[in-house]
C-alpha cells in the first residue's frame, strides 16, 4: 500500500455527506452540485440511484420524493419564466418607461436566483467524477 492510499481515504472521510435517509437529501445534493463542492453520497436508504449515469431530476424520480419536494421545483421554474416574461413585457411595451432598467435588472434576477439555475442544474448537469468506494458515492468536481 503505498504513501498516497491512506491519505486519499483520509481525504474521503472528511468530505462532506449527504444520507438518502435525510428528507431534503435531494435538496442539499443540488446545493452541492450548484457550488460545484466535492460530497460524499451515502444511499443509506438503498435507493435505485446512480450519480454516474443520471440527473438531479432522475435521481429525484428513482428515489420518490413527496409532492411538497416537487412543489419546490415547479415553484423555481415557476419564478424563473416570471422573470422571463417580465424581461420580455419590458422590452416590448410601447409606453416609454423611466423604470426600463430596473424591470429588466428584477428580471433577470428572478430568472437566475429565483430559479433558472436551479432548474437548469436539475434537469441536466452531471458531476465529472463519481467514484463508488465502501462508503458510498463520492461526487467530485475538477476545479
Amino acid at each position: 500500500m503505498s504513501q498516497e492510499e491512506p491519505q486519499r481515504e483520509k481525504a474521503l472521510i472528511e468530505l462532506p455527506e449527504v444520507r438518502t435517509t435525510d428528507p431534503k437529501w435531494l435538496e442539499k445534493l443540488a446545493e452541492f452540485y450548484k457550488e460545484h463542492r466535492t460530497v460524499l453520497l451515502k444511499n443509506d436508504a438503498g435507493l435505485p440511484i446512480d450519480p454516474t449515469k443520471q440527473t438531479l431530476v432522475q435521481m429525484g424520480r428513482s428515489g420518490k420524493l413527496s409532492k411538497t419536494q416537487w412543489l419546490g421545483v415547479t415553484t423555481s421554474l415557476g419564478i424563473g419564466m416570471f422573470g422571463a416574461y417580465l424581461i420580455v413585457a419590458a422590452i416590448l411595451d410601447p409606453e416609454p418607461t423611466s423604470k426600463l432598467g430596473l424591470l429588466i435588472a428584477s428580471g433577470v434576477v428572478l430568472v437566475i436566483g429565483g430559479g433558472g439555475t436551479s432548474v437548469w442544474l436539475l434537469t441536466g448537469v452531471k458531476p465529472p467524477n463519481v467514484r463508488v468506494s465502501i462508503q458510498g458515492f463520492e461526487i467530485r468536481w475538477q476545479d
